[in-house]
């Protein structure tokens, strides 16, 4: 099964559904920019401060995948 197929079955099992992104933060270079700037974010929180005591749900995992494959939802989609 691919990474896209675990990706969706993912949101459906746990109903999650990506934050919206104007339509520049979806292109190419600057989505993934932003996926490895925003993984050392997600790293430093669950490694400092209050972080340390927070469970990983896959959800923040889940988030940088679909903003590296740019699936942010635009203004326009209904959830």
């Amino acid at each position: 099964m691919s990474d896209h197929t675990e990706w969706l079955k993912d949101a459906a099992a746990n109903r999650w559904i990506m934050p919206f992104a104007p339509w520049w933060k979806r292109l190419p270079v600057i989505r993934h920019i932003r996926s490895i700037a925003l993984k050392f974010i997600v790293e430093r929180h669950y490694t400092s401060g209050m972080g340390v005591f927070g469970l990983r749900t896959g959800y923040d995992e889940w988030v940088l995948y679909g903003i590296w494959h740019g699936l942010e939802r635009n203004e326009c989609e209904n959830v």
